[in-house]
């Protein structure tokens, strides 16, 4: 570990805020798939919270691919993502986000604090030519093979606004199955999916801009996007996964775009093995 990360994890502020929230935060998101409060940290942890991030992102071997190019292509990223930062540093679990994030989770799934398991996800927009993330449900990109009940928790550490790519969300959507997806640009050697919701669903969709330090919590299954980033500023977000254990499916779900995406995936891992 540098001393750069080093000296930024030795200045880590000790955080005691708790966010308050009434009944109307749980019913949006029982009836919307997707609830959103002001605040779950504090300016002084969002604040240090970008210097980790800027740390992570700061080097590319530490970003696993971007979701709208196709893996190890050349140029510069449009749309990259960091998986479970935590495991590379620990101190990320030593939160408030991570720990109000998980009274959140569940208070909204209605499970016990000990019953949650979560992942860290980071995807980071540039200025200027940071890309759209099309509709999708979170769900669609998971084991076909495994139940879930889970929640993202979404936090930007920039101000989320609909000019630098905050996101919308369709109301009700997370009633639905995981819907038929495909890979971006229909390209299988890209990470990220989208499918194509009904036109009457995408004219009700709610466009939520949200404060840094803010966050928005939605059902795993709920179709969201999130538009670009025409500003010339960068836009930081940092997200956690919240779920009970999967469970094993009587029958695997139908999903052609995980087996495109696993063969994609193996002939990467062939093509770097011979470099």
């Amino acid at each position: 570990m540098s001393r750069d990360i080093e000296e930024i994890l030795a200045r880590q502020p000790s955080i005691d805020f708790t966010p308050t929230f009434d009944d109307s935060f749980v019913e949006s998101f029982r009836t919307k798939g997707f609830t959103m409060l002001p605040r779950i940290t504090t300016d002084e942890e969002v604040m240090w919270l970008r210097e980790v991030y800027d740390w992570l992102f700061g080097d590319k071997s530490r970003v696993h691919f971007d979701l709208v190019r196709p893996y190890d292509s050349d140029g510069e990223d449009r749309l990259p993502q960091i998986i479970a930062p935590e495991q590379r540093l620990p101190a990320l679990k030593n939160t408030a986000f991570w720990r109000n994030g998980r009274v959140l989770a569940a208070a909204l799934m209605d499970v016990e604090l000990e019953q949650l398991q979560s992942w860290g996800h980071m995807i980071r927009k540039p200025p200027k030519i940071g890309e759209e993330l099309p509709w999708h449900q979170d769900e669609a990109y998971w084991d076909p093979t495994k139940i879930y009940r889970a929640l993202g928790s979404w936090m930007p550490l920039d101000d989320a606004t609909p000019e630098n790519g905050c996101m919308s969300f369709i109301p009700g959507s997370h009633r639905k199955d995981v819907l038929s997806h495909k890979h971006v640009n229909d390209d299988p050697n890209v990470h990220g999916l989208y499918t194509e919701p009904d036109p009457a669903d995408i004219a009700r969709a709610e466009m939520v801009p949200v404060p840094a330090g803010g966050v928005v919590l939605h059902h795993s299954r709920t179709l969201h996007r999130s538009g670009p980033n025409t500003t010339d500023r960068v836009r930081r977000a940092y997200s956690n996964e919240w779920q009970l254990a999967p469970v094993e499916a009587e029958t695997a779900a139908h999903r052609p775009w995980m087996d495109e995406h696993r063969q994609a995936w193996s002939e990467r891992e062939a093509r770097r093995q011979k470099v």
